[in-house]
């Protein structure tokens, strides 16, 4: 049974496809069974990420321990991301067996193929932001354009003349004009490490929204229908599920210090 065990931390079957393969008069009920007893072994979701190297975890440990006081002041941050639709289907929802006494697996997002939305989003305690689907490459001046048309109203609606922003650290959010955009509006930009969707509570926003989007392994064969369908995942998302998102932070600050760097499921 172990050397079954070895094997089966390497797959992504279900236990029926798993039941299945192993052509015996079994339910998969005794599959479950039998992996479980194991205590080591459960079905997981493949994190979307690339290892850390040395100076990214020394990173996040510094970035951690400054926020650990950080308190109710993730409740007036704005999080922001981009991501990637694509019409034949989700690229994060791949689930294998992990075995806790190995290396967590990950997976790497595709580029392109099959049609796909771009898009960026924002959220905070109070609310979320309107949708910016993005219709090309994204450079310094479309960049602001997007902050001017979509981040900036909702900002100053829920946070007044004085808010703080979090984003990435890509080329395009880093640059002099956009710091001088920001600056202009009395805007803060929160510190943040480089590669950390573990950090980040939108990130899990995008699986809940993808659970909706993609239901019953829904696919699209138009781009008009997939933003529809998107928009609606969006915008009537429950305020309770914002607010538990943005509270989760702290606890994801000291997850960080707990596993010395090093990344955690989230």
């Amino acid at each position: 049974m172990d050397g079954y065990k070895e094997w089966l931390s390497s797959q992504k079957m279900s236990v029926r496809q798993i039941t299945g393969a192993s052509q015996l008069q079994i339910s998969k009920n005794t599959v479950h069974r039998r992996i479980m007893e194991s205590g080591y072994m459960f079905h997981a979701k493949m994190a979307r990420r690339l290892p850390f190297s040395k100076l990214q975890i020394s990173k996040r440990l510094k970035w951690a321990r400054i926020h650990m006081s950080y308190g109710d002041k993730w409740m007036v941050d704005l999080f922001s991301d981009e991501k990637k639709w694509n019409l034949d289907g989700p690229d994060g929802n791949i689930k294998y067996w992990y075995d806790l006494r190995k290396e967590p697996r990950s997976f790497f997002s595709r580029k392109s193929g099959g049609g796909s939305v771009m898009m960026r989003a924002t959220f905070s305690f109070n609310g979320q932001g309107g949708l910016a689907f993005l219709d090309d490459r994204q450079n310094s001046p479309k960049f602001i354009e997007t902050l001017e048309n979509h981040l900036v109203p909702f900002a100053e609606n829920i946070g007044g003349r004085n808010w703080q922003y979090q984003h990435d650290d890509a080329p395009i959010h880093t640059s002099n004009a956009k710091k001088n955009y920001l600056n202009s509006k009395n805007a803060t930009v929160l510190e943040w490490p480089p590669m950390n969707p573990d950090l980040n509570p939108i990130e899990n926003m995008w699986n809940i929204m993808s659970g909706k989007v993609y239901e019953n392994g829904g696919k699209f064969y138009s781009v008009n229908s997939l933003k529809t369908a998107i928009e609606s995942a969006w915008y009537n998302l429950e305020p309770d599920i914002l607010q538990t998102l943005i509270m989760s932070t702290e606890k994801r600050v000291y997850n960080v210090i707990l596993k010395n760097g090093k990344t955690f499921n989230y």
